[in-house]
């Protein structure tokens, strides 16, 4: 299960996966896991999507602190958890490709 130090970042990552419009984010977020590759690179091409559009600027949380914060929170936690899972390969591509 993905372990988020905050309850927020949760909150903060559905936050994005419905502003993307991302069905499968979604999913995985909150069934709190991934079950094959596929799933791995969908979550961490999912982060930084969530980064690039929190760069956009004009992003209106729906819990305190900056966008900045919460996704440098996920940063840790969703790469923590995918490394820890076996996928630290698809996280490390979809980092080197930010």
């Amino acid at each position: 299960m993905i372990e988020y130090n905050y309850e927020e970042e949760k909150v903060v990552a559905l936050y994005f996966a419905n502003l993307l419009e991302n069905s499968k984010a979604k999913e995985i977020i909150t069934l709190g896991s991934v079950s094959s590759r596929e799933e791995a690179t969908i979550l961490s091409k999912f982060f930084w999507e969530m980064i690039n559009k929190s760069a956009e600027g004009n992003i209106t949380l729906p819990c305190d602190g900056s966008s900045q914060y919460w996704t440098e929170k996920l940063y840790n936690s969703l790469g923590g958890y995918l490394e820890k899972s076996g996928y630290e390969k698809e996280w490390n591509i979809e980092v080197d490709n930010a």
